[in-house]
């Protein structure tokens, strides 16, 4: 008989072996605390504002930093300062998520999807070229799951064509590619600080760069087009249409905490994502994730793809990979789905307007074929995460990857019994981390 928990076996892994994130101690309480003691808990020129920002931009390694509201704030402000202006074009994967086309719209230009690469999941340059245009005004390099775009490639294409490269370095934060930190390659970068991202606010996000005059034009953008300036009075000034996208005192407090332990969670994932791996490239039918040469990842995702090809299966992956992630999720191993579907498939993209209106969603939506972007859409079909949103690898003990690795073994060595066994066609279980 089998054993596997799905009919009636005993789960591997106990309920209680998982570490929750955000990872809270008591200097984060005692960081968020100082600021209700202080009684200073919003303005521009906050103190842990302001630290923060100068915080990070020393820890990237580039000369300005900007607190702002959320990681689609800091994206906005980023392509902004690098010069895309309405009806402009700007490069983006179509394997992403939907934050990195918005601030696009948001800056009332067009997005011009890319396929993606197969083995990284970003952008891949050897599409670029051919989606050039004399509108292109950016093209953004999105280091998807933790995982550095081929940034010395980007940056060639783009350089060859004076187009600037945009970073979004939400899911890469500590990252080093060829030894240097990412956030500091593009002329600009935004990123998010959301409570999913391994640097931990809550909810905000973080702009850098390492030039002076595109730092201003974001804090312009960030507070209602004002120069508001440290240690400088605010003028109630404003030279140009802005936004109140102000970074928040308490989360940034917070950020700052965690930020000092950034490193260290960073170690822990690919520790662990190593061990993980070593366990999972010998199993037929299974595709681990590896970092670029010449860099690292966070793995804000641990993304396994499934291979159908391999033993013999000629169905809808999607069957294929939603079985076995509900095998493997009875023995107790944290995994789910990030993206169900390349971000131009999503009815904002395939209107013919995309201004919002309450009733939008009564407009006709353009067809939408996944053959348009064949790698992102394939992605979308067989990869499946393992931790997720609140129980991510950077927090998690190393026995507990071995207690998965035998979970894998379990599950794809009674293959067909997965596929056999009775199941429940339930909603995919999404991880809703951003």
């Amino acid at each position: 008989m089998s054993s596997l928990a799905i009919t009636g076996g005993t789960p591997l892994i106990d309920a209680d072996r998982h570490r929750s994130w955000p990872d809270i101690t008591e200097d984060d309480r005692r960081a968020v605390d100082r600021v209700l003691q202080r009684g200073t808990t919003a303005g521009p020129n906050a103190p842990e504002i302001r630290a923060l920002e100068e915080e990070y931009a020393a820890y990237v390694g580039v000369r300005h930093c900007v607190a702002t509201s959320s990681g689609t704030a800091s994206l906005h402000a980023a392509l902004a300062a690098v010069g895309v202006r309405p009806g402009g074009q700007v490069i983006v994967p179509a394997y992403t998520f939907v934050a990195s086309a918005l601030a696009v719209i948001h800056q009332g230009a067009e997005v011009v999807f890319s396929d993606v690469e197969v083995d990284s999941y970003n952008l891949d340059p050897n599409r670029l070229e051919a989606l050039i245009t004399d509108r292109t005004q950016a093209i953004m390099a999105v280091h998807i799951h933790g995982r550095p775009a081929d940034l010395d490639a980007v940056t060639a294409v783009a350089d060859r064509h004076g187009i600037p490269v945009v970073e979004d370095n939400s899911q890469a934060h500590g990252i080093r590619y060829k030894g240097r930190t990412t956030g500091s390659f593009g002329l600009a970068s935004g990123a998010s600080i959301n409570q999913s991202k391994n640097l931990s606010g809550g909810e905000g996000g973080l702009f850098t760069t390492d030039d002076d005059e595109l730092a201003l034009i974001a804090r312009r953008l960030v507070l209602y087009g004002e120069d508001v300036l440290p240690e400088v009075t605010r003028p109630y000034w404003s030279h140009g249409v802005g936004y109140n996208y102000r970074g928040q005192e308490m989360v940034c407090a917070l950020a700052r905490s965690q930020l000092r332990r950034l490193d260290d969670y960073n170690a822990r994932a690919q520790d662990n994502a190593e061990s993980l791996t070593a366990a999972l490239e010998g199993i037929n039918g299974i595709a681990p994730p590896r970092p670029r040469p010449g860099s690292d990842c966070s793995y804000w995702k641990y993304a396994v793809r499934v291979r159908p090809e391999e033993i013999g299966f000629d169905g809808d992956p999607r069957d294929l990979r939603d079985r076995i992630m509900g095998a493997l999720r009875a023995e107790g191993v944290e995994v789910s789905i990030w993206q169900p579907q390349p971000v131009p498939a999503q009815p904002v993209f395939r209107r013919t307007t995309q201004v919002w209106h309450p009733r939008a969603d009564h407009e006709p939506l353009r067809p939408w074929d996944p053959a348009d972007f064949p790698v992102a859409s394939a992605l979308c079909d067989v990869t499946l995460s393992v931790g997720s949103v609140r129980r991510p690898l950077y927090v998690q003990e190393a026995e507990l990857m071995n207690q998965y690795s035998r979970a894998f073994d379990k599950v794809m060595a009674e293959l067909d019994t997965v596929m056999s066994a009775p199941y429940q066609h339930s909603p995919r279980p999404l991880d809703t981390s951003c």
